[in-house]
């Protein structure tokens, strides 16, 4: 703490200790607290008496609380960014759009990490109400909606909620088919899913509904194996996790849990998951895409490189922030907002598939592969 002791524009010594108060400012000025808080916001004062608050704020060094000041005109400026975690690069594309998007509204994110646990969550979700925020964009896949309601504007993203709360997210569906077809087109000949899906309904779960869906339409051979998020909590600091799926990967590259063979295309349900099991079938002596083509989901690239992790299905995560960002702030101005989980996805080549046979890329027959070898149109 530090004393200070300065003479204000009455001539009065001023003693302060510590940072500068608004009654600091005030008695310095010589005017009541009421006058500086109405120079502050704005309100009505003389010119004269607003001069002298000003100088005396300039001396003191007093820094004005803006949340506590839009808290009082119910518009803080501030909107709430609840994401599971920073760790996965998903993510923090995705706050670093929020950032941008909002930005353009002159609004700013108030991050919080809530490492999906629910209790962090509803934490957030009432500290969010209790200062009036803006609204909340939240990733969350637990059981939070009884704390959810029309008091607060509340976008999700790649979950559904049952109330007037909208969802924004890709078009999963589709990423599954297009998963499949890339594998298939690309000669692997029996397929294996493996994904890890959270306990309540979402978006992401639809990847599975698509990939299956076109192996059945078009009799590809196929298995999948799903893990829950308690077995599989993190592929980045979870050794046990990762020890399941190799165990489990290892069993059905063995043929011991399929009537159909060693898989030779591996679709999986993220990039980061993809690249685990890359790991895991070099470490069975298996040569990606030679021996198995793998695809993942999100399409990820090394930070150092610049290039992505694996083939996969890439979603933009500027247009899924934009479009979370334009959808609050028109539930902020009364406006009805219906759910957008068609987002454009598309192919993207990150080295773990065989190319194309030259006749299919002068076709392009099937499902629309907007990236094909050698183009990146981003």
């Amino acid at each position: 703490m530090v004393e200070q002791i300065k003479k204000s524009n009455t001539g009065k010594e001023v003693r302060i200790t510590g940072m500068a108060t608004i009654k600091d400012v005030a008695m310095d000025a010589g005017v009541s607290v009421g006058t500086v808080s109405n120079v502050i916001n704005g309100g009505k004062v003389s010119e004269e008496r607003r001069q002298r608050v000003e100088r005396s704020i300039q001396k003191l060094g007093y820094q004005v609380n803006g949340i506590a000041r839009k808290m009082r005109t119910q518009r803080t400026d501030y909107v709430v960014v609840i994401l599971p975690n920073i760790i996965n690069p998903f993510y923090s594309l995705l706050l670093q759009g929020l950032e941008h998007a909002l930005s353009a509204y002159d609004k700013q994110p108030l991050l919080c990490i809530s490492d999906g646990e629910k209790e962090k969550e509803i934490k957030y979700i009432e500290m969010a109400r209790a200062n009036k925020v803006d609204g909340i964009i939240g990733v969350t896949f637990s059981d939070v909606e009884e704390y959810l309601d029309d008091t607060l504007a509340f976008v999700s993203i790649e979950r559904r909620f049952s109330k007037n709360i909208p969802c924004v997210s890709g078009d999963n569906y589709l990423g599954g088919r297009m998963a499949a077809e890339n594998l298939a087109r690309r000669g692997a000949t029996n397929l294996l899913l493996v994904q890890t899906i959270m306990s309540v309904d979402n978006e992401v779960r639809k990847r599975r509904l698509g990939f299956e869906g076109y192996c059945e339409e078009n009799e590809i051979p196929y298995a999948s194996i799903t893990f829950s998020e308690k077995q599989v909590p993190s592929v980045y600091s979870s050794f046990s996790a990762r020890s399941l799926i190799g165990s489990v990967l290892q069993a059905h590259m063995n043929n011991q849990m399929t009537e159909n063979g060693r898989p030779n295309g591996i679709f999986a349900g993220t990039d980061h998951l993809a690249v685990v099991i890359q790991e895991e079938l070099e470490q069975m002596g298996l040569c990606v895409p030679e021996d198995v083509q793998l695809v993942g989901y999100d399409g990820l690239r090394w930070m150092n490189t610049g290039q992505p992790f694996v083939s996969s299905i890439y979603q933009d995560t500027g247009m899924i922030a934009k479009t979370s960002v334009d959808c609050l702030m028109r539930l902020m101005n009364g406006e009805a907002v219906e759910d957008i989980v068609d987002l454009p996805i598309v192919f993207q080549d990150g080295g773990t598939t065989l190319p194309l046979p030259e006749t299919d890329i002068k076709e392009k027959q099937g499902i629309m592969l907007p990236i094909l070898e050698g183009e990146d149109r981003r």
